[in-house]
């Protein structure tokens, strides 16, 4: 049985509204964070609100913020930008500062307004007519990011952008040569989701360093596994997760994606199946914009049916210790997906169902290194490790 992935375009929770624009009115898309405030993004599309410029606006929403969207229409100037900034500032869902990100020619715009705006930082994506004035006078840092597969003018602009572009301020240009222009916008033909997730967390970092919002995501992550593995609660570790969330334990393909695939796994196959002496031991913590990576030793002993480890297998009794790896990504304060590594091999030969005799294939031992370093190395190649001794270093 398998999940199949979420749609990338979802129904909008935001919210068509109309703001001034000096003398005249302006439609726009609103997306709030669920908290009901944040700092403000004035969000510039390419080509008016599509259903993919809006599944874009309502991103940011999610991630935190108060996201409004106008649609500017042709001819759009650098003041008309300024009046829509301060409409956003306006707003009683505006906290904080304002930050503007720009998709095709309202890249270029943003950069252009962002001394009329008074931006705090500008993120442009598939900057088109970018100048070097723009970049040379700028009061705010800036990320340009570029897709240039199969489009050797997308290149050249990353290029000649990075050529002027200052960056003692953290500012950058991010070109994914793997990805085409457009990657980062639901339901256009260069979208790619592997790369616009690499991309999204180059904007974020900027975004979140110079406006905020300032998550701890090692203390909101703690709060999901407490309902996994203490108060037992389905609901409330379904609460701390976006509405489409995934998890995926990788090496047995573990877990679910979307709400109702997942909270099925958790039901049956998770919560509640854990060993009455399992403990974890944090090694690291490696804290992005956008998620954390948690190098942890686990412990347990293999007393109970654990179905994401040892699907349709008895306990055996025997205790176990593995090196594991959790890479979370949140979505502003909640969890949207993780992905959990170990050796399986490992976990597999140490409840006797694997012989490791003539394999280099670590049993306890690689959780004790991970907990201290000055244990033994290179144990699996002692014959070669020989031929190395003596030679100058």
């Amino acid at each position: 049985m398998t999940s199949s992935a979420a749609h990338s375009l979802r129904t909008p929770k935001g919210r068509m509204i109309e703001i001034p624009i000096g003398g005249r009115t302006a439609e726009a898309f609103l997306a709030v964070h669920h908290s009901g405030s944040g700092p403000g993004i004035l969000f510039l599309p390419d080509g008016g609100l599509d259903d993919g410029m809006r599944a874009r606006a309502e991103l940011f929403g999610e991630e935190g913020y108060c996201v409004l969207a106008p649609d500017l229409g042709a001819g759009a100037t650098p003041e008309d930008v300024a009046a829509a900034a301060d409409a956003l500032r306006a707003m009683s869902e505006h906290d904080g500062k304002t930050v503007a990100i720009g998709h095709g020619p309202g890249g270029a715009l943003a950069l252009d307004a962002a001394p009329a705006a008074d931006f705090d930082c500008v993120v442009a994506f598939d900057g088109a007519g970018v100048t070097e004035g723009a970049l040379v006078g700028r009061r705010c840092p800036v990320a340009l990011i570029f897709g240039t597969k199969d489009d050797p003018a997308a290149a050249r602009e990353a290029e000649r952008l990075r050529a002027v572009l200052d960056a003692k301020d953290g500012s950058g240009v991010y070109e994914f040569a793997d990805a085409a222009p457009e990657f980062s916008v639901p339901g256009r033909g260069g979208w790619d989701k592997r790369v616009d997730g690499l991309a999204h967390s180059r904007a974020l970092e900027i975004i979140r360093r110079i406006a905020g919002p300032y998550y701890d995501y090692v203390a909101l992550f703690a709060e999901h596994a407490r309902h996994e593995f203490e108060t037992l609660d389905v609901d409330a570790t379904m609460a701390t997760m976006v509405d489409e969330p995934y998890v995926n334990h990788v090496p047995t393909l573990s877990g679910g994606v979307g709400h109702d695939f997942l909270k099925r796994f958790y039901k049956y196959h998770f919560i509640g199946q854990n060993s009455k002496e399992r403990d974890s031991v944090a090694i690291s913590h490696t804290i992005g914009p956008d998620r954390v990576v948690i190098e942890s030793v686990v412990r347990f002993r293999h007393d109970t049916v654990l179905d994401r480890l040892y699907s349709g297998i008895e306990p055996s009794g025997e205790f176990v210790e593995i090196a594991h790896v959790l890479i979370v990504k949140f979505r502003g304060d909640r969890v949207c997906h993780e992905h959990i590594h170990w050796d399986q091999g490992s976990a597999l030969a140490q409840i006797g169902l694997l012989d490791a005799t003539n394999l280099p294939i670590a049993g306890p031992e690689a959780a004790h290194k991970l907990l201290d370093e000055t244990l033994p190395s290179n144990q699996f190649m002692q014959d070669v490790w020989a031929t190395s001794e003596g030679k100058p270093v």
